[in-house]
């Protein structure tokens, strides 16, 4: 029954042009659930089917550009990572002076600071929906090419899979100015929080590392809706956290 009524919906959207931008907007809207939050995540790296690493952390967010990561115990016990519009920080427990750094920081393994503070498909890239549908595991899929608005994004180009039924993000694959596939998330585990679908769970892979079947899983513990003090988006009010 199920399946009958997946095929009446994607007959139905192809006699209707869909609103790609909209699917777009639900994709993101799944991974920035509220403008100002304090997400508890984990990171951890698996290979061969073993745990070879992990990494706790807070994340506190306000709008599009402003973010603070905060290491939770381990070696990188209180490190932080400043995000505030264009430009990045490192900050160090004993350090005078923060580091600039960019997107493509490790957090862990193949995940990037960009992977959990700034990527926005609507925003980003322009979408051309494919005429096919394709499965990822047992999710039948719509197919967008992404290319990226801005000239300068590191990935010009992505592949993203939306589950049909849901309009969830399943898969993306981005790909550098050459065209060589370079990182792959899958998006594994969603959960519902106050009314909305937020995803919970997404593992990563860097294709272009020497150990490409590796995985850094990115899991998203707990989100609190938060009132955060605009100072804090400064080095030193990200010194306080």
């Amino acid at each position: 029954m199920r399946g009958f009524c997946l095929s009446l919906l994607l007959a139905a959207s192809a006699a209707t042009p869909p609103d790609v931008q909209k699917w777009l907007e639900r994709a993101d809207a799944t991974r920035n659930a509220f403008d100002e939050a304090v997400i508890s995540a984990r990171a951890t790296e698996v290979a061969d089917g073993k745990v070879t690493g992990s990494a706790d952390f807070d994340i506190y967010t306000k709008g599009r550009d402003r973010g603070v990561v905060v290491f939770r115990g381990g070696k990188n016990d209180g490190r932080k990572i400043l995000t505030s519009g264009d430009h990045m920080w490192l900050i160090v427990p004993g350090a005078k002076n923060p580091l600039p750094i960019t997107p493509n920081q490790r957090l862990m393994g193949g995940a990037a600071i960009g992977d959990v503070a700034r990527l926005r498909f609507s925003e980003d890239f322009n979408a051309t929906l494919r005429p096919e549908t394709e499965r990822v595991d047992s999710r039948v899929c719509r197919v967008l090419d992404l290319a990226a608005k801005s000239a300068g994004a590191p990935f010009p180009r992505a592949v993203l899979w939306l589950d049909a039924a849901e309009t969830l993000p399943a898969r993306v694959l981005f790909s550098l100015p050459s065209g060589k596939a370079a990182k792959e998330v899958t998006f594994t585990k969603f959960s519902r929080l106050s009314g909305r679908t937020v995803v919970s769970e997404m593992e990563i892979r860097d294709l272009l590392s020497a150990d490409s079947h590796a995985i850094t899983r990115l899991e998203y513990l707990d989100y609190r809706r938060a009132r955060i003090d605009d100072a804090v988006f400064t080095p030193e009010g990200a010194r306080g956290l």
